[in-house]
């Protein structure tokens, strides 16, 4: 791998991971809110007077950091696995069109160009907070965000147009009601509109009321009908947002569920199937997943952490790809085991219904199933399933 393809791997690549990745992104992600603090604490006139050489070196140092960043992304963009910005220059201008490229340019720019404009140029300030907007290519909740806004665009915009219809309709009729009363307040349609806004956004801050009667019956109206108005795209996101959420969790089961070697031989169908069954627990360490002498009710596999076995004197550990709590289900009988997490672990949880559905219609599933447990059973000393389950799997 050259230089260039491993440091795109460090900065841009998404799907890439590691503990170098992970100190390059934490890295930057602390930089950049340290960064933005600067910018308010410089606003502070006491911390400015007294700090001011400290601040000023802190963010030249930001700067300067946040200018290599930019320029590897810029070096490093023609490595972009989707091929979009191959060419040498195009690709690269292509990619610094890009919204992302162009926040980290925003972040930079009001420094540099600081030298050479009026010195307390307030848009320059303003730009400087900007930079707080590099930090959502770095957080995968924000970046979630972005995905939902875009998919529920066409419906967020239906009720865009709803709202400016009913502010309309509403600045309208007070300047209708009360133009005359409150010359000042509702004297053009503009004017109202400030009044329909506050009122449809459920703020009222009470400095424009209607005074005439029919004016106060119209603003009951619309401050009730505003709590419908702004119940519309929280729904919609809310909505987006589960959606998203049970995809991306379906995926990543979907993905560890075709590394786990037990179901290699699956058609991609019934992958689907045995991962639409699956049930994510996220445990912390040294939690009892399963105790010694309970009904079995479900098995595990672990997507992520360390799982230590104990039966007796006997310790097995298992981790990621692997799982437990087969034997009890193939059997029929209480556990014989006790399971404890090691570490913070993620396990996909099958129910017994849902196993022995599962077992029930493929028998090499079944006879795959039984060989692991009875090596495992092996290895901690169990006794293997009787003969019953050997002609079963056959």
């Amino acid at each position: 791998m050259t230089l260039r393809a491993r440091l795109y791997e460090l900065v841009e690549d998404e799907e890439a991971s590691g503990p170098a990745v992970r100190v390059v992104r934490r890295g930057l992600a602390f930089s950049i809110v340290a960064a933005v603090l600067l910018v308010v604490l410089e606003s502070i006139e006491p911390v400015a007077e007294r700090f001011g050489s400290a601040l000023a070196a802190a963010e030249l140092a930001f700067m300067i950091l946040f200018s290599l960043e930019y320029a590897l992304r810029l070096w490093v963009a023609v490595e972009d696995r989707a091929g979009r910005y191959g060419h040498p220059v195009v690709g690269r201008l292509r990619w610094a069109a890009t919204p992302s490229a162009l926040v980290d340019l925003v972040a930079v720019l009001p420094f540099w160009l600081a030298p050479f404009l009026p010195a307390d140029l307030f848009l320059l300030r303003l730009l400087r907070l900007l930079r707080i907007l590099k930090i959502v290519r770095l957080a995968p909740a924000l970046a979630t965000f972005q995905v939902v806004l875009h998919a529920q665009r066409r419906q967020l915009a239906a009720v865009g147009l709803l709202l400016a219809i009913l502010l309309l309709l509403l600045a309208g009729a007070m300047h209708a009601i009360e133009g005359r009363a409150q010359p000042e307040a509702f004297g053009s349609i503009p004017k109202a509109l400030y009044w329909a806004v506050v009122t449809l956004a459920t703020v009222g801050y009470g400095d424009v009321v209607p005074v005439t009667p029919l004016g106060r019956i119209v603003a009951g109206g619309a401050a009730l009908l505003s709590l419908a108005t702004i119940a519309f795209p929280t729904a919609i996101l809310g909505a987006g947002f589960v959606r998203e959420m049970q995809q991306q969790d379906f995926l990543a089961r979907a993905s560890m569920v075709a590394c786990v070697p037990l179901f290699r031989h699956l058609p991609p169908a019934q992958l689907a199937e045995i991962t639409a069954l699956l049930h994510q627990r996220n445990l912390p360490p040294r939690y009892t997943v399963i105790r010694r002498g309970e009904h079995p009710e479900a098995m595990y596999f672990i997507d992520q952490g360390r799982v230590v076995m104990r039966l007796g004197e006997r310790r097995v550990v298992l981790g990621p790809g692997s799982f437990f709590g087969e034997l009890a289900l193939l059997e029929g009988r209480p556990r014989e085991a006790t399971v404890i997490t090691l570490t913070a672990c993620r396990l996909l949880e099958l129910d017994a219904g849902d196993f022995h559905r599962l077992i029930g219609g493929d028998p090499e599933l079944r006879r795959n199933l039984l060989a692991e447990a009875r090596e495992r059973a092996r290895a901690i000393g169990h006794p293997p399933p009787g003969e019953a389950e050997t002609d079963a799997a056959s």
